[in-house]
């Protein structure tokens, strides 16, 4: 799992993500086990080559950029004070809530959003240095349909524009035994 980034961001960081739909009774054993991070993130208005929010966790303000270029896509974050984020929240043109939990797989980690708000989604993703890593990435078992390039299954759109409906992801035997492996710290070679 090497080049799987490490959950503490710098301040500037270039990243490719991966992301995956989630079976809901998946992500409710996860948090089960591990517990989460309870956020909101106010998006606000979409630009071409850029977009901004602002992401409310339990006990910190963060003010957020991700712009993209010809290297990929950077993000710069910078703390803020709560009562600052509370005041942007009013004024975004659309936030989500969700938990998130930060899941060892390997060297790495998979973070597990349950988007509560607008509508109830479950994701999986991992962030990697570089294309070459994120493209020779296995998804485990039990990560569900990959959605990275449906740009309606990012935190912004669902945020701005809504989600119709939360595709029924099947569940079996192997996926529920490969989820327990992930819990107990046994990963594939």
């Amino acid at each position: 799992m090497a080049g799987i980034l490490n959950p503490l961001h710098s301040l500037v960081c270039m990243t490719v993500r991966r992301r995956f739909l989630l079976t809901p009774s998946f992500a409710r054993l996860i948090r089960r086990e591990r517990g989460g991070l309870r956020y909101v993130e106010g998006f606000f208005p979409e630009q071409r080559d850029r977009s901004s929010w602002v992401r409310l966790e339990e006990d910190r303000g963060l003010l957020i950029l991700r712009t993209v270029g010809p290297g990929g896509e950077a993000e710069d974050q910078t703390d803020i004070p709560v009562g600052h984020a509370h005041a942007l929240l009013d004024v975004c043109a659309g936030e989500v809530n969700s938990t998130q939990i930060v899941l060892p797989i390997g060297e790495g980690h998979a973070l597990v959003d349950e988007v509560t708000r607008p509508r109830v989604l479950h994701l999986v993703t991992v962030e990697f240095a570089s294309d070459e890593q994120a493209r020779g990435f296995r998804p485990l078992e039990w990560f569900g349909p990959e959605v990275t390039e449906d740009r309606r299954y990012t935190n912004q759109f669902i945020a701005l524009r809504g989600l119709e409906e939360a595709p029924e992801i099947p569940l079996s035997d192997a996926a529920l035994d490969s989820l327990l492996d992930t819990l107990d710290g046994h990963f594939p070679a």
